[in-house]
């Protein structure tokens, strides 16, 4: 069967058509995706697509269309030898298309009523890609899909499942009822090291911002944040100040950010995103000459695990970056099913390389972790 797609603009001025299909509470709803546009991030485009079957509406995505460019890989990085090498062979600039969210995880771009039409997906972006023949997209994306495809369903497409993705969870075992009960069941090596990490942060005062004080403290939240990402050899898009803010207001109590000060100035923050069971910390900003001096990251960390046990949240998801630091937390890989399209022949053995190489290299870390008794 066919299927045909229409492209909703400005998604702002179209609610009818887009949030009454989708069931209440759900993360495609337009006021959770407006922060992004609003927040004006550099290198992303939006778009929103609704997919039709004999004319009736049977589902929707979401679409972002990254920019890429040479500037979001890290050359002046001393360990980023992978990435000097790639730039050799990927073109200075290409699209990419996201089904999905870059910034957020767990954040699946389509849905369908009937699940049995999920697959339809793979046809709608080809439908998209051929109406918006000037984007040229090098590389598609289908990100974070809360289940698998059957191989037969991506591979007609050409897609493939990538199997390197991994973020870093930990679950609260059932007795902990306070973090002292998570320090209790690490091992003697490991519970020496929290409590010296724990001592170094003395000194360092915690404070919950208002979406007010987000926006009063932009510009330093900006540069710590910014401090974080040029740590990073690839940068697959960037937020700011703004869109925390944004995020803030679409979110309510389910969005904290909370800002480390010492002497009264700001040297680091992080941010929670709350659901229903689970929750997740999401950006962090940094000044790394208190990192090594007070532990911030690793504190953060530690109030992350104490946040997921006082409001007796099930889990906590702590990302993809620092894989290792997070094991030596008790956090365990858990795999993402992201389904990939290449359109470059060079840059997908340059890409499929270079991520095979980063996530094999932090795996080994990780199973020499044993935190937990």
């Amino acid at each position: 069967m066919t299927i045909t797609i229409n492209q909703v603009i400005p998604i702002a001025e179209h609610t009818n058509l887009w949030d009454d299909f989708l069931p209440e509470g759900h993360h495609l709803k337009i006021r959770h995706l407006l922060p992004l546009e609003k927040a004006q991030i550099p290198d992303i485009e939006n778009n929103y697509v609704q997919i039709f079957l004999k004319d009736k509406l049977i589902g929707l995505a979401y679409l972002q269309l990254f920019k890429f460019s040479h500037t979001h890989l890290n050359f002046d990085n001393p360990s980023g030898l992978q990435c000097r090498a790639i730039k050799f062979i990927l073109p200075k600039k290409l699209h990419l298309l996201i089904c999905g969210n870059l910034f957020r995880i767990n954040f699946q771009g389509f849905y369908f009523k009937n699940e049995q039409h999920n697959a339809y997906i793979f046809d709608a972006i080809e439908l998209f890609v051929k109406q918006n023949c000037k984007l040229k997209p090098r590389g598609i994306i289908i990100k974070d899909c809360k289940e698998v495809f059957v191989e037969e369903k991506y591979a007609a497409s050409k897609y493939h499942f990538f199997n390197g993705d991994v973020t870093m969870e930990i679950t609260r075992r059932l007795h902990w009822n306070t973090f002292e009960d998570y320090l209790n069941d690490l091992t003697k090596k490991y519970t020496k090291r929290a409590k010296k990490i724990i001592q170094a942060f003395e000194g360092v005062v915690t404070k919950e911002l208002t979406a007010a004080e987000i926006l009063e403290n932009a510009s330093i939240i900006d540069q710590l944040y910014w401090n974080v990402v040029n740590k990073q050899q690839v940068r697959l898009g960037t937020v700011n100040a703004a869109y925390l803010y944004k995020l803030k207001l679409d979110l309510e109590q389910r969005f904290e950010l909370h800002a480390l000060y010492l002497n009264n100035v700001m040297i680091g923050f992080y941010t929670y995103i709350f659901y229903t069971h689970e929750m997740e910390t999401h950006y962090i900003g940094l000044d790394y000459r208190y990192n090594d001096t007070h532990k911030t990251y690793f504190n953060i960390l530690f109030l992350s695990v104490q946040k997921m046990i006082e409001s007796n949240y099930e889990k906590l998801e702590l990302g993809r970056t620092a894989k290792e630091a997070k094991a030596n937390l008790g956090a365990f890989p858990k795999q993402i099913f992201n389904y990939v399209k290449v359109k470059n022949p060079v840059a997908k053995i340059a890409l499929r390389y270079f991520l095979n190489r980063f996530n094999q290299s932090e795996n080994q870390k990780q199973l020499e972790r044993s935190p937990l008794k």
